[in-house]
């Protein structure tokens, strides 16, 4: 998958749809939510029915949500097919490659929503966020990595000084004078 090309201008396209989709189906579902608890709040009065215009709204957030779920696949693999290729370009130590293709793929779903075609490119966009998110990861590996080093030579020095009972007597490693 990893040899396709991703074709900036229908990941933008994508992108834009996915970001108007995303904002009806939060418009629909808080309609739907108003419309539920009305529906609790004045079931229990007599004559109370439920108006046609409910019906249609539940249909087209039906219709909104199919397609959502439709760009989010498709976005999915375009943020997939990213950052397997970058992550096969950029080898960065100390992170796995399959981890760093799924962070790769969440980080451009938080990002999305940020992306303007006005100020750049999508795939440029996309690309940066991916790669900082990348760094940030081999930056907090590479930092507990050397914390853990850290903390076994204090373990290592701190095992040395310990004294060492022979017989009931204390003996230091060091041999110190004063210790024997």
């Amino acid at each position: 998958m990893a040899n396709e090309y991703l074709n900036n201008k229908n990941f933008e396209s994508l992108i834009s749809k996915f970001i108007t989709v995303k904002k009806n189906k939060v418009k629909f579902e808080t309609l739907l939510e108003e419309i539920k608890d009305t529906e609790k709040r004045t079931s229990g009065r007599k004559g109370f029915k439920k108006p046609e215009s409910w019906n249609e709204i539940e249909k087209e957030f039906e219709i909104h949500f199919k397609e959502y779920n439709h760009l989010k696949n498709e976005l999915t693999i375009a943020f997939y097919l990213l950052s397997e290729n970058i992550t096969r370009y950029r080898k960065f130590n100390l992170i796995d490659a399959d981890d760093a293709i799924q962070e790769g793929v969440m980080i451009c779903f938080e990002k999305v929503d940020r992306f303007d075609p006005n100020k750049g490119k999508a795939f440029n966009y996309m690309t940066t966020c991916i790669i900082n998110h990348f760094r940030q990861l081999y930056r907090t590996a590479r930092n507990y990595n050397e914390l853990k080093k850290k903390y076994q030579e204090h373990l290592s020095l701190s095992m040395e000084q310990r004294p060492m009972t022979n017989r009931g007597k204390g003996i230091y490693k060091n041999n110190h004078p004063n210790d024997r």
